[in-house]
Formats: structure tokens, C-alpha cells, sequence
């Protein structure tokens, strides 16, 4: 029946980390760097990239909360389902036109932009200078290649890994404790 997948989904939710605490980070130099962030309550353009399933996903919207970003200030796009320039555009630029509710900016979250075209991601680039005082952009991506370089240039690169089990282990046993 449908309930074994509503408690998959449920699963997958309930769980899926809110707090870098309960993030499993590759390693001390990439913990290091998402506590400044935190620490100093501001982010650079971000591009998380690798395999589907590292946390990408995750690890930006657990970034977005540890900041205090409330959501109202965060647009979540993406990018695998709105392929079009012009409503990517428009939808951006309607958003990060308006006042940020609570500091200094307005976020956009490009989850899966390596689908987007080499010519949506020149407009984003354009979108992306013209309200570089005003809008942080967070991009995922599973395959950097298809991501062009003045996108690239423009956002700090971040490498996501498949872990070894190790975290995982002991982060499903702090849950299965609980």
C-alpha cells in the first residue's frame, strides 16, 4: 500500500538535519569553514557540487537556518523543473527587488542549476552582479562542467562527498537512541 512510502518520506524528513550539529561534514577544514560562516552571519555566493545524495541539499537549507534567514528572505528554485530564462529571471529578480524581512539580504536557493542552460545561467550571472549587494545565491550542482565559469568564478566552490559510513553509522544510532 501507499503507507510504506508516506513513512519513508516521513522518515527521510523528521530526520533530515536542521542544525550543523546533527550535519555529517567530510571533514574538520569543511566544518571549520560552514562555523565561520555561521560565526560571522554571512555567506559569499555558494556552489555545492557532486554526486546526487552527499547533502547538498541539506547542508544549504541547515546553512540558511543556522543563519537566521527567515523564509520570507529565501526563494528555493529548481532549477531541474523551472528550465525557462525569462520566468527564472522574472521570478529572481521580483524577489530580490523587495526589502530583506529580517538582515541584510535576500537568498536565492538554485538547487540542481547544472540543468539550467548556458544561456539562463548568463542571465544569472547578470542577475547575479547587478544585486550583489542586496542577494546571496546558493547553487547546487551534480555535474560542475555544465556549470559556466562566470558563474563559477563568482561563487565559492564546495565539494561535497560521498562520507564513509563512519558519520552515518553514528549519526542513525544518535536517532535511533533518541
Amino acid at each position: 500500500g501507499t503507507d510504506g512510502v508516506k513513512m519513508k518520506e516521513l522518515w527521510v524528513e523528521k530526520y533530515r538535519p536542521k542544525i550543523l550539529k546533527d550535519f555529517v561534514v567530510r571533514d574538520e577544514t569543511q566544518k571549520n569553514q560552514i562555523n565561520n560562516w555561521i560565526k560571522e552571519k554571512g555567506i559569499p555566493h555558494l556552489l555545492f557540487h557532486g554526486k546526487p545524495g552527499t547533502g547538498k541539499t541539506t547542508l544549504a537549507h541547515v546553512l540558511l537556518n543556522e543563519l537566521g534567514v527567515s523564509s520570507y528572505d529565501i526563494l528555493h528554485i529548481n532549477a531541474a523543473r523551472e528550465t525557462g530564462v525569462e520566468d527564472v529571471r522574472t521570478k529572481i529578480t521580483n524577489f530580490i527587488q523587495l526589502m530583506p524581512i529580517s538582515g541584510d539580504f535576500k537568498y536565492v536557493f538554485l538547487d540542481e542549476a547544472d540543468f539550467m542552460s548556458p544561456w539562463a545561467q548568463a542571465a544569472l550571472r547578470g542577475v547575479m552582479e547587478e544585486y550583489a549587494s542586496s542577494a546571496r545565491f546558493i547553487l547546487t550542482c551534480n555535474e560542475i562542467h555544465k556549470i559556466i565559469e562566470a558563474i563559477k568564478s563568482r561563487c565559492q566552490g564546495f565539494t561535497m562527498d560521498i562520507l564513509d559510513h563512519t558519520g552515518y553509522t553514528a549519526r542513525v544510532a544518535e536517532i535511533l537512541v533518541a
